[in-house]
Parts: C-alpha cells; sequence; structure tokens
C-alpha cells in the first residue's frame, strides 16, 4: 500500500500506542528466531535476544515476563527462512491493507500496516504516512 497525505487528523497517542504493540511482536518475533539457539548454547537466552533488539529495561521486563505465561517457542529455521517469512508475511498484511482499505475497512486497514511495519515490509516513515492518509479518508468517508 503506499500512499500521500491529505489533510490527516492527528493521530497521536493511537499512532503511540501502535508503536508500543509494533515493538511488542518484533521483540516476540527475535526472541522466536534466537532464543532456542541461545538457550541451548548459551543456556540462557532473554540476554542475547535483549542485545540483538536493543530492547530498553521496560522491554525486557515485559518480554520476560511474556515468555514467563507463555513459554518460549523451539522453532528452528535457517536465516534464509526467517527472512523469506518475515519477507511473506509483511508482503501478505501490506496487501490485506490495501484490500481492507479498496473495501472501506479503514481499522482493518490500519492494524495490517501495522503488522506489515513489524515484518519491516514499511519504513517507519511509510508506516505513519499510510497511517494519515488511511485515518483522513475514513474521516472524510464519515
Amino acid at each position: 500500500m503506499t500512499a500521500t497525505v491529505e489533510n490527516a487528523p492527528a493521530l497521536g497517542d493511537d499512532l503511540e500506542q501502535r508503536r508500543a504493540k509494533i515493538r511488542r511482536q518484533q521483540l516476540l518475533m527475535a526472541t522466536e528466531q534466537w532464543a532456542p539457539g541461545y538457550r541451548e548454547v548459551a543456556g540462557g537466552w532473554l540476554k542475547y535476544v535483549c542485545e540483538i533488539t536493543g530492547a530498553t529495561d521496560e522491554e525486557r521486563a515485559w518480554l520476560e515476563a511474556h515468555v514467563a505465561t507463555h513459554g518460549l517457542p523451539d522453532v528452528v529455521r535457517t536465516a534464509e527462512e526467517w527472512s523469506a517469512r518475515r519477507r511473506t508475511q509483511g508482503g501478505q498484511a501490506n496487501a490485506a491493507a490495501t484490500a481492507a482499505f479498496l473495501a472501506g475497512d479503514f481499522d482493518r486497514a490500519r492494524d495490517m500496516i501495522d503488522v506489515a511495519r513489524a515484518h519491516g515490509a514499511v519504513l517507519e516513515t511509510e508506516w505513519l504516512r499510510l497511517h494519515e492518509f488511511v485515518s483522513a479518508r475514513a474521516a472524510a468517508a464519515a
């Protein structure tokens, strides 16, 4: 999905909440990718995943609590498989965002833009412009 901004409403807090959710998804994807190997080789995983992702203390605490509740994944893939998986899922989310937008489902479009961002299919600046664009169109349709 590509867009230009046309009189988009201010999104402030909503975008910050979405950024936090995207970041949590990115932390979970990194945990899925790196934790099984580090747990096996180094006996621990949290330190390494947090170093790889540049996690803050708050993010580290969230990730540790999440894994304590939900468990650690045991998925093992090659670097090429991880890259292909992210590309595929990011591309699918981007396509779903476009389809939702064209169908007038602006909330779903914004959610799928977030999934695409988490998978690296859109850059931060593009993510912001897309949210502004979709929100402007939603406001105009209301």
